[in-house]
């Protein structure tokens, strides 16, 4: 009997494309597309949860933090997760009080 493959892994092209789901800047993009839009304050919430989650799960971080990077490395990284976090904290509060306008 053959093994299946997964949808996702049958093509580089595919794989690529779900990796970028993954994205924080890829949900940034969607909520400021969505605001200039004039979409539902609900999928901005919801963005700015997942941004901010991908913030601090970001594997490019978390990489360098187990595979032993040199100090400034991980410095760099955690800075940058971190204003990925604060980013799409803001933007959900944002969503959050135009809501219950």
């Amino acid at each position: 009997m053959k093994p299946r493959k997964s949808p996702a892994l049958r093509s580089p092209a595919a794989l690529l494309s779900r990796l970028c789901d993954y994205c924080a800047y890829r949900h940034l993009y969607s909520v400021l597309s969505s605001l200039r839009k004039g979409g539902k304050m609900s999928e901005q919430v919801r963005a700015g949860r997942n941004i901010a989650l991908l913030g601090v799960f970001c594997p490019i971080f978390w990489f360098a933090l187990f595979s032993g990077a040199p100090a400034a490395t991980l410095r760099f990284h955690m800075a940058h997760s971190g204003i990925v976090f604060f980013i799409g904290l803001t933007i959900m509060i944002a969503g959050l009080i135009k809501q219950k306008e």
